[in-house]
């Protein structure tokens, strides 16, 4: 991703060759790919804050609190990538593969473990409040961590700025899904079903992917 930037579709007054195009948009599906695996399970605890969410002003602390939950993570993912790189451990990264791949086998057995219970829908305990919708962004954003860093490392300045508006659009439409969804009785229940095995399939296939890279 570093041969002159992957990001522009023009030089001058001609189109830029046909494998320019191919990797830019390779590299936008990819930070788009990478957003939807780690934030899947975010909709499950968007979709409980909007049915919690009783006035427009913790409406708009869902909003705010998502922002600020997953740019913490993001800002936390970036600066230690800058550590790795720094110190020259580069080699290792890879090895954090381990984490989203531990991640997802362990969530694939309990999915597999509790198929046959059924499951009282999750409620909140607590009004819903900034600090409160912070809070559960980052408590859920361990496999944000394990996937991002790597992610970030073979990032520049450039690359990353570019994934960060991806990733901050990703949030906004995170936002009107799960709102849409938390109306919807169907659409809920479709998503609780499928999201207990699909996100940890996912996460094995990213930590697969990061360790043999």
């Amino acid at each position: 991703m570093r041969s002159g930037g992957p990001f522009f579709l023009y030089n001058g007054s001609n189109l830029v060759a046909p494998r320019k195009v191919s990797r830019t948009l390779s590299f936008i599906l990819t930070a788009v790919g990478i957003f939807f695996v780690t934030d899947t399970d975010d909709l499950v605890v968007l979709l409980l804050l909007w049915l919690a969410a009783a006035t427009p002003l913790q409406r708009r602390h869902v909003v705010v609190g998502q922002y600020l939950g997953i740019s913490t993570l993001i800002l936390v993912s970036w600066l230690v990538s800058r550590g790795i790189l720094h110190y020259n451990v580069g080699g290792l990264v890879h090895w954090l593969g381990l984490v989203p791949l531990s991640l997802g086998i362990v969530g694939l057995t309990r999915w597999w473990r509790n198929r046959g219970v059924a499951q009282l829908p999750p409620t909140l305990t607590h009004p819903v409040s900034l600090p409160l919708v912070w809070s559960l962004t980052l408590g859920n954003g361990g496999d944000n961590l394990s996937i991002y860093i790597p992610y970030f490392t073979h990032l520049d300045p450039p690359e990353f700025a570019v994934v960060l508006v991806i990733f901050l659009s990703m949030i906004g439409l995170w936002l009107l899904l799960s709102h849409h969804w938390a109306r919807s009785t169907v659409a809920s229940h479709f998503f609780a079903r499928f999201g207990a095995w699909l996100s940890p399939l996912l996460f094995i296939g990213i930590g697969l992917a990061i360790v043999l890279k």
